[in-house]
């Protein structure tokens, strides 16, 4: 009896996670129906001196091509019912099982193609080649979460963030069209077998003259994403991710103190976890070189309505706004080290100006534990420096 309660509570939470992630993308979904995801022409260009890459062909015997076939992204329905939810058995991942996958894809936008992205071919080393990665940029390789994907945010938000700023390279991890059901049968290896695949890409840009070392990627995965990116880093052949940021990473899909299958410090030589609704859709315990939880790491102010279940998606995916805002803010979001929750509410932690941290995209390398720290309830979130002590130190001098 014990084990049909815990099943039917995980699948609660299953729902609630799923559901969250489609609120995310439109807060009305309950009331009309989603919308299909904008679609980006990529043309196939041949002519190298252009800089562009299209969609690569289906070789036939005899050295015919076929041309690609389109899929158009479309974001489901949530499930209606717990019945629906247990009933589906539907497989995420169509065979074969290995990597490159179709169903996950890997598209380049620079500043010069912000509208017209690079789909980068890592079983061709004239992709990278023809595409508009440039070396000297930073490089950013976002993960999506639950239903979401390259033409919704928070991936198009992060990427205008960035641009915003200066010159990079930003991959967004596209495999929207392979989550677009719950696969309650495939939750343990579903993940693992992405992250095997961005490795893949990883290894890719290691390997060509071109590309860049693991050392120089910074990898950020929202939700299940953050996860994902984490799995990544056991499939690097060779040196060491540089950074991964997990946005509220989910509690659904590891919960276990096994690093191999959780994102954890060892994955990378700077691990940075953001908790929005940490212990409800999100992971409680510290896992990150830096953890930092916001407004307390659970409810957000803001987020309170009269549906439970909205609720509970604001608070998880509010993560996504903060570390955008972030990105350009020129107050930002600082920090303090404090030992718990219930010390920072009541104001006992007042650490010396030093051991203050900017979190989100400006955070110190050097950080370690775990930090504090409050936002406004509306844009602008950031409330600059907490003891209103202005000196040259607070400001952000943004490149």
């Amino acid at each position: 009896m014990a084990g049909h309660k815990i099943a039917y509570y995980r699948t609660l939470l299953y729902l609630c996670i799923i559901v969250g992630e489609i609120l995310c993308q439109n807060p009305e979904s309950f009331q009309i129906p989603l919308p299909r995801a904008r679609l980006i022409n990529i043309q196939n260009n041949n002519n190298a001196s252009n800089n562009a890459i299209g969609r690569p062909t289906v070789k036939q015997p005899g050295g015919a091509s076929q041309k690609p076939i389109t899929q158009k992204p479309t974001t489901p329905k949530p499930p209606a019912s717990i019945r629906d939810l247990l009933g589906s058995n539907a497989s995420c991942v169509e065979p074969p099982f290995k990597c490159p996958h179709p169903k996950i894809q890997f598209f380049l936008y620079t500043r010069l193609t912000q509208m017209n992205p690079d789909l980068l071919d890592v079983t061709d080393p004239e992709s990278l080649y023809k595409s508009h990665f440039n070396p000297k940029h930073p490089v950013k390789i976002i993960i999506h979460g639950f239903q979401g994907g390259r033409n919704l945010s928070p991936s198009t938000d992060l990427r205008n963030a960035y641009f915003t700023r200066s010159n990079y390279n930003i991959i967004i991890v596209d495999y929207s069209s392979l989550a677009q059901v719950p696969c309650l049968n495939q939750v343990e290896w579903a993940p693992r077998f992405c992250g095997m695949c961005i490795a893949q890409l990883a290894n890719y840009l290691a390997e060509h003259p071109r590309g860049v070392p693991p050392d120089k990627l910074h990898l950020m995965g929202y939700s299940v994403g953050a996860h994902i990116a984490g799995l990544t880093a056991n499939y690097i052949k060779s040196g060491k991710l540089g950074r991964i940021t997990g946005l509220d990473p989910t509690i659904l899909f590891y919960t276990t103190n096994n690093r191999s299958r959780d994102l954890d410090p060892t994955d990378a030589h700077f691990v940075d976890i953001i908790h929005t609704a940490a212990g409800i859709l999100g992971q409680w315990g510290a896992s990150g070189h830096a953890d930092f939880y916001v407004n307390g790491g659970t409810s957000q102010p803001g987020c309170a309505s009269d549906s439970i279940i909205q609720t509970l998606s604001c608070d998880h995916t509010k993560v996504t706004p903060y570390f955008i805002e972030s990105i350009n803010s020129n107050i930002g979001f600082w920090a303090l080290p404090c030992a718990n929750r219930f010390l920072f509410n009541l104001g006992l932690c007042d650490p010396p100006e030093s051991e203050y941290v900017l979190m989100g995209e400006h955070v110190s390398h050097k950080a370690r534990g775990i930090y504090y720290l409050s936002t406004n309830a509306r844009k602008p979130y950031a409330k600059g420096f907490p003891k209103q002590r202005l000196s040259s130190t607070t400001n952000i001098t943004l490149g």
